[in-house]
């Protein structure tokens, strides 16, 4: 009997200790594993590696001074499949700017941006007299497949001449013209923009809950095993 009370004894000392490393483990992994890592690649670019662009040349939006309500796009084509992560323009308000006007990523159709994937509707007050490259994250993430052509796009209205500084690097994209605020489009060959679209990947790694939870069990099931024992 007194063999018996011992063994007990020391069953439930080991356990309890096993339970309790059990618990502190858990605790400490639960805070020290991250949530996430997010990394972000070129999807396309003709900024360059600096980056670069024209301050001194650009591409008009919305009143171009001869009756017009110009929006205008330039196209990429992704390399690899990815999600949408941002763009960057390189932007500035060439003469009265007071109101705000939209961003769009575009699919193509018949090689002229067709319908909205993601917009922004920008605020005035984001533009200046100097060339600004202005960062746009997207909310939606769309997927962009590789091998298929897209459009990034500008669009306002006659109060604004807003400018969208050319690239320096040579890109050979199509760009497209609109005369009616983006409406209806026509392939152009004037220099493309200065513009770079990137993806962001979020890698995620367990969540605390979910670590905790998974603690749990293990603890549940060890203290079950503990009264199969006993029994």
């Amino acid at each position: 009997m007194i063999q018996t009370n011992t063994r007990e004894s020391t069953g439930g000392i080991f356990v309890h200790n096993r339970l309790t490393a059990l618990i502190a483990v858990a605790f400490c992994v639960s805070f020290l594993m991250p949530a996430k890592s997010a990394a972000t690649s070129i999807i396309y670019s003709n900024l360059g590696t600096s980056p670069v662009f024209d301050p001194a040349n650009s591409n008009l939006i919305g009143n171009d001074f001869a009756g017009d309500n110009l929006a205008e796009a330039d196209t990429f084509e992704p390399s690899v499949t990815a999600q949408f992560g941002s763009l960057q323009l390189a932007l500035s308000c060439f003469s009265a700017c007071p109101d705000n006007f939209t961003v769009s990523l575009n699919a193509d159709i018949l090689g002229v941006p067709g319908t909205d994937i993601e917009s922004f509707i920008v605020p005035e007050a984001s533009l200046t007299s100097t060339p600004t490259l202005l960062v746009f994250n997207s909310v939606l993430h769309p997927t962009l497949d590789a091998g298929t052509f897209y459009w990034v796009s500008i669009s306002s209205d006659l109060n604004d001449t807003i400018a969208w500084s050319d690239n320096t690097t040579f890109d050979p994209s199509t760009q497209a013209v609109s005369f009616d605020g983006g409406s209806t489009w026509n392939e152009l060959g004037n220099t493309p923009s200065a513009y770079e679209v990137d993806s962001t990947v979020t890698t995620a790694a367990p969540e605390p809950g979910t670590i905790a939870l998974l603690a749990g069990g293990l603890i549940f099931v060890m203290g079950r095993r503990r009264i199969s024992a006993r029994q």
